[in-house]
This record gives C-alpha cells, sequence and structure tokens, in this order.
C-alpha cells in the first residue's frame, strides 16, 4: 500500500480524522498502512511490529470505524502491565470523545468497585489478564457482545506467565469474533495460539524475531559500580534530555532517584513498591514533561510508551538479552532518533556479551568528555581478581626490606591476611593488596610513588 501519504487515504470516517487531527497524528505509520485495511474489512490480523512502532492506533481505529453504541463492551484489549492498559486507554480516549463512546481502563492495584460500576456503559475495554479475570468471574465484565479481541504484545503475556489466563479468557468470549494479536517476536508459544484461535489470519511480519534495536545508536561505558553515578550526572549535564533510566532492583531504582534528586534533578523513581495512585501520577508528570529523568525497574517499565525518550540508559546491565532490547525500545520510537547507553562493571561484562551475542553486534564504547556533578573516585575494585585482591606497584623512598615493608603495612590498620605477595627489587617492586584496602597504603607516605597496576 504505497500509495497511502496520509489518513484520508485510508478511507477513514470523518471523526477518527477529526481525532487524530487533535492527536497532532499527520501520518499513517507503517504498521498502521498495513493493518488498518484488513482489520477494518473485519479479518483477523496477526502482526509482528516492534515496540514504538504505532501499532495501538492500528488496532483502535478498526475498532471504532465499526463500534455500534450501547451494545456492551464491544472491544477487550489485553495487556501485559497496568501502565500499558492506561495507555492504550489514553490512546483509545481520543477516538472515544469524537465518537461519544464510553473507554476505560482495568488493572489490579486500584479499587475495583469504580471499574464494575463503569462497565455497563463502556464499549472498549483495556487490561491486564488478572483483572479482567476477576471482573469476568464477578459478573460484571460481560463479554457477550465482543466484536474484537485485542492480545497487545503477547510475547510479553508469554514472558510473564500469562498463556493459561489468556487461554481462559478466550474461552469466555463469543466463537464469532475478530483478533488482532500484536507481538514484537514469534515465539512458538504465539504461533501456536494464533493457529489455535485466529481464523486465516492476515500475517503482517513488519519486524525480525531476533530484534536488534536497528536505528537505535547504542554505546556502553565501562565503569565500576563506585563511579556510575558520576558517569551517569556527566552524561546528563553534557547531553541534556528525556531520560529513562534502567536499575535491577526496586532498592536501586528508589535509592538513585533520591541521589538524583538530591543534585537537584528532576528524577523520580517507578517500581512495583509504590502504589498505582503514585506511579500513575509520576507517569503522567513524566509524559507532561514535568519529570526529566524517570528511573525504573524492568517489571514497571513494560509498556512504557512515552514520546520523546531521548535517551535510554542501563544503570544495571540486565540478565536477560530480551530485556535489554525492550529497555532500549523505549527510544527511537516512531522513526525518532534515540541513544542507548549501558554502564558496565567488570561483573557484568559477562551478561553484556550475551546481549551483544543476541543483537548480533558489537557495541562500541563511548568516552566522557564532560565531568558531572559527582567527582569520580578510584575503583580498586574493577582491577581486583577473582579472590579480590588488587596489585600495586611502587617506588620507595628509601631502601627497605620485604618483611620490613610488610610490617610498615599492616600498622596501617591492615590485616595479614589482606595481604598478598610482595616482591622488591631495590626501591622498585609490587604488593598485592585486597581491593577494600588498597587506598590505605596508596595515601600512606611509605612510598615516593605507587599505583595500581592494570592489565
Amino acid at each position: 500500500m504505497s500509495d497511502v501519504k496520509n489518513f484520508e487515504d485510508l478511507n477513514l470516517s470523518e471523526l477518527t480524522l477529526k481525532a487524530l487531527k487533535k492527536k497532532g497524528y499527520k501520518a499513517p505509520t507503517e504498521v498502521q498502512v498495513n493493518t488498518i485495511p484488513p482489520a477494518m474489512e473485519g479479518k483477523d490480523v496477526l502482526v509482528q511490529s516492534r515496540t514504538g512502532s504505532g501499532k495501538t492506533m492500528a488496532f483502535l481505529i478498526p475498532i471504532f470505524e465499526w463500534i455500534e453504541k450501547n451494545k456492551g463492551v464491544e472491544a477487550l484489549i489485553l495487556v501485559p502491565t497496568r501502565e500499558l492498559a492506561q495507555q492504550v486507554n489514553e490512546e483509545a480516549k481520543a477516538l472515544g470523545r469524537e465518537y461519544k463512546v464510553n473507554t476505560m481502563a482495568v488493572y489490579g492495584g486500584s479499587a475495583i468497585e469504580p471499574q464494575i460500576r463503569s462497565l455497563p456503559k463502556t464499549s472498549v475495554v483495556a487490561g491486564t489478564p488478572g483483572r479482567v479475570i476477576d471482573l469476568i468471574k464477578r459478573g460484571a465484565l460481560d463479554l457477550r457482545n465482543l466484536k474484537t479481541f485485542v492480545l497487545d504484545e503477547a510475547d510479553r503475556m508469554m514472558d510473564m506467565g500469562f498463556l493459561d489466563d489468556i487461554k481462559w479468557i478466550m474461552s469466555r468470549t463469543p466463537n464469532e469474533k475478530q483478533m488482532i494479536l500484536c507481538s514484537a517476536t514469534m515465539p512458538d508459544e504465539i504461533v501456536d495460539l494464533a493457529h489455535r484461535y485466529m481464523n486465516n489470519p492476515v500475517t503482517l511480519k513488519l519486524s525480525k524475531d531476533d530484534i536488534s534495536a536497528k536505528g537505535i545508536r547504542q554505546f556502553q561505558i565501562k565503569v565500576g559500580g563506585m563511579n556510575k553515578l558520576a558517569k551517569l550526572t556527566a552524561l546528563l549535564d553534557n547531553e541534556p534530555g528525556k531520560y529513562l533510566i534502567f536499575c535491577r532492583t526496586k532498592i536501586g531504582t528508589q535509592r538513585l532517584a533520591d541521589q538524583l534528586k538530591k543534585l537537584n534533578y528532576k528524577a523520580y523513581a517507578i517500581h512495583g513498591d509504590m502504589s498505582q495512585a503514585a506511579r500513575t501520577r509520576t507517569m503522567n508528570e513524566f509524559k507532561a514533561g514535568g519529570i526529566d529523568i524517570l528511573v525504573a525497574t524492568d517489571v514497571a517499565a513494560r509498556g512504557i510508551d512515552v514520546e520523546g525518550i531521548t535517551h535510554v540508559v542501563n544503570y544495571d546491565v540486565p540478565l536477560y538479552p530480551k530485556d535489554y532490547v525492550h529497555r532500549i525500545g523505549r527510544t527511537g520510537r516512531m522513526g525518532k532518533k534515540g541513544k542507548a547507553v549501558t554502564f558496565v562493571s567488570r561483573d557484568e561484562q559477562e551478561p553484556f556479551s550475551r546481549i551483544e551475542l543476541f543483537i548480533d553486534k558489537r557495541v562500541p564504547e563511548m568516552k566522557m568528555s564532560g565531568k558531572g556533578r559527582v567527582r569520580e573516585r578510584m575503583d580498586y575494585r574493577e582491577y581486583a581478581d577473582v579472590f579480590g585482591m588488587v596489585i600495586l606497584e611502587f617506588e620507595l623512598k628509601e631502601d627497605m626490606k620485604r618483611l620490613d615493608l610488610i610490617k610498615a603495612v599492616e600498622k596501617l590498620g591492615i590485616r595479614d591476611e589482606d595481604i598478598g605477595r610482595v616482591v622488591i627489587k631495590g626501591r622498585q617492586g609490587t604488593i598485592e593488596m585486597h581491593y577494600g584496602k588498597a587506598h590505605r597504603v596508596v595515601t600512606s607516605k611509605l612510598f615516593k610513588k605507587i599505583r595500581v597496576k592494570r592489565n
């Protein structure tokens, strides 16, 4: 459909065109050009497209083009996370306002009673599997008049263990319905699901299975854990933008956000220990531009679709290569340029090597040219062996025997077990030292010169 240049070429209703204009959408993306026509004909559609390609509107537009109103729930969009349910609903609201159709998001972590009261007047529902099942069991979510069933980010739902929930929900929907399945990758479980539940679907493969995050400039910065904050502030100060920063744990996420706030950055955390109201408030602020920096865990950030993210930073290297691709896919969306920077400490080199194998690309090292708001310190741990020992090269101020040097070092409050091999030739020599005590030796007055031996 190369002749499609704008939304008018897709034969959309005036109401849809009006909603798209108000949202600022000017031209359809590839996934929209290919998905909307067969979906508007009522065909089942299987779409493989990377996150950030515009697929939400690709399935919402056909839903509203055929909406009947006052027929109960006509469309159910199943998503993996509450944040994604909220984002899909925000897009749906833009169309719903023009069509005078109610839409809503349903998810756990929020009161169920208001959702139950609103459902009888709602035509389009975006929800997470757990809350959808709960509402069905309570008799609040009636799917007898369902016309379109959408599975969004299907591969992530598989990763999160929702397959049985999806099958249970499907069994409560009419046999005669349209299905639209969207996924960034096509693992066997997705293919099996499509074959079992979809009717001769139109298959659109618009991205590769082994997503390599093409279009995103990727870099690594080799840095010890002690200096990650210093490197991060240098990046933030020298490359201003809208940042999404990933940490591995909830505690680490909150700690980093608090540290950045103390340094006068507009930074906030989002993680599973926060209340749903706090998470929603933070996300809205980030979208609106009131927050420049969002620090997140993988689970909390799943499904985040925010325009204008210029940088994704992996403060901690993810353990799984797929998580890396999902993380950095938050930037470079809708055809815009994006940059992904990963801080790699010595202990994280192995998982990062697995990531490079997965994306089939060597990620170049990025050299930081400027300084930040935190001063870098010597991180001896980065030079330690598997036993935690570093080698220090020195030049003595005066002649000293090996045992005399060991005794002098012990007087610095260093135990014998923290000292390794000591070699002296003339006034030159090396001493092995546990990295946690190395700074005491380096800052002592025993030596004319001393430095860590770099491999």
